[in-house]
């Protein structure tokens, strides 16, 4: 009697990455950084081609040391990828790496403007001379959002917009032949704006009609004016600005009306840096005719040692009636404190809704406790202050201010029978003693 024979079971081993679905193919390859995907092709006849395909093209610190030492090998590895791939090309980053040669960047961004792309990102190192960005990025009509470091901008064609853009942050970026303003006018659908290592020296004119957020962080010299024109949907305004050769003007015209005047619909607000001085040169009024009944959060550097520039502070937190959130970072120098009274009187305001109060860079000068004291006056919503201070010790050792400052904080009056106050000093919470 012969033995039944053993039924075959197929080796599919071998083939599993084979018969893999398309749409499990690629998302194991988007996970991948570009080098590893491009590995892939080595698995079997049917993976060799798949990374063609990729929608997007990251090259940064990822491919790893051996590329990314030796200039002409990570060159090699971007071309041969670019110019093999097929389909379009959704996302492409160059990020972090040096490329000495121009026009090897100038081809890739042809060939990804040639191939639908979304997004671009050249976060570039700095060199002697800015990379020039070729005029065919004008071409790129799908280009929704851009990322721009240490570029240089060229005057484009006439008509030339970027009429898809929703997102730009541009980083240490030259204009030739036309300004920042020119370029903003040409993205008439732009959401988001983000200037970092702005450094202009003339007016700053913010154009967008759909622009929602607005970041600008840098240096300002002889600025006369900054002003908002037809910003509509504008909620969210950060100005992060050192400002320069301050002068003020000969009219009457006062520069903090004319920053905010189209700002009454921003729902979070912060201006740090010295750019509150710079509001202050001109007349400051004790509140805004317009009022921001839309703004939550509002974030304010303010000097307390400098009456004119308090003044600005109040101004914006008078005409904020329906505030939830304030932080105010509380510079001072100790060799000067006018008193913070000298500069409140003005109309009285009560800021109902506010919750949560941050207060940084205290270190216990008079000034510093009679604006909190006013903020706890007119605050019956209150739920908790922090007070973030310095430790210093006196010349026997013991803490200078600690449980005597947090005691004296506590013993200012209140609107706000609820609200909790929190004085850390160095980040440690300070505790009455026992």
């Amino acid at each position: 009697m012969s033995l039944p024979k053993k039924k075959e079971v197929p080796n599919l081993h071998g083939d599993i990455v084979s018969v893999m679905p398309p749409n499990i193919t690629e998302n194991i390859l988007s996970r991948l950084p570009i080098k590893e995907a491009v590995r892939t092709s080595i698995l079997s006849k049917k993976w060799r081609y798949n990374w063609f395909t990729l929608p997007e093209l990251v090259f940064d610190c990822s491919l790893g040391h051996p590329l990314i030492n030796q200039n002409d090998k990570l060159v090699k590895f971007v071309n041969g990828v670019v110019l093999l791939h097929r389909g379009p090309i959704c996302k492409f980053v160059l990020s972090r790496l040096w490329i000495p040669n121009s026009s090897d960047i100038d081809k890739w961004i042809l060939c990804a403007s040639r191939n639908g792309i979304q997004k671009l990102i050249l976060d570039l190192l700095p060199q002697s001379k800015h990379y020039e960005l070729p005029l065919c990025l004008y071409s790129c009509e799908q280009l929704t959002h851009m990322e721009l470091s240490f570029c240089t901008l060229r005057r484009p064609p006439m008509f030339a917009t970027f009429k898809s853009l929703r997102s730009l942050l541009l980083y240490k970026i030259d204009f030739v032949g036309f300004t920042f303003e020119n370029l903003i006018a040409r993205c008439p659908l732009l959401e988001r704006l983000k200037i970092d290592g702005f450094t202009g020296s003339t007016d700053l004119i913010i154009y967008g009609p759909m622009l929602k957020d607005l970041v600008i962080v840098g240096f300002c010299t002889v600025m006369r004016k900054i002003c908002f024109k037809n910003t509509p949907l504008l909620a969210c305004v950060s100005l992060d600005l050192e400002c320069f050769d301050l002068q003020r003007e000969r009219d009457e015209s006062s520069r903090l009306m004319n920053v905010v005047a189209c700002l009454d619909g921003v729902e979070k607000l912060s201006v740090r840096g010295n750019f509150l001085k710079f509001l202050a040169l001109d007349l400051v009024p004790k509140s805004l005719p317009n009022t921001f009944y839309h703004l939550k959060r509002l974030d304010l550097e303010i000097c307390f040692n400098d009456s004119p520039t308090v003044s600005v502070g109040l101004c914006l937190i008078r005409s904020s009636p329906n505030l939830e959130e304030l932080k105010i970072d509380a510079l001072s120098r100790k060799n000067t404190h006018p008193a913070f009274w000298e500069v409140h009187h003005g109309p009285e305001c009560s800021l109902n809704h506010l919750q949560n109060v941050i207060i940084t860079s205290f270190d216990g000068l008079r000034t510093q406790l009679e604006f909190i004291e006013f903020l706890l006056t007119v605050t019956p919503a209150l739920e908790k202050m922090i007070v973030n201070g310095f430790k210093e010790d006196d010349t026997e050792g013991e803490p200078r201010h600690g449980p005597k400052m947090l005691e004296e904080l506590m013993g200012l009056p209140r609107l706000s029978m609820e609200g909790k106050i929190e004085y850390f000093e160095n980040g440690e919470l300070v505790e009455f003693r026992k």
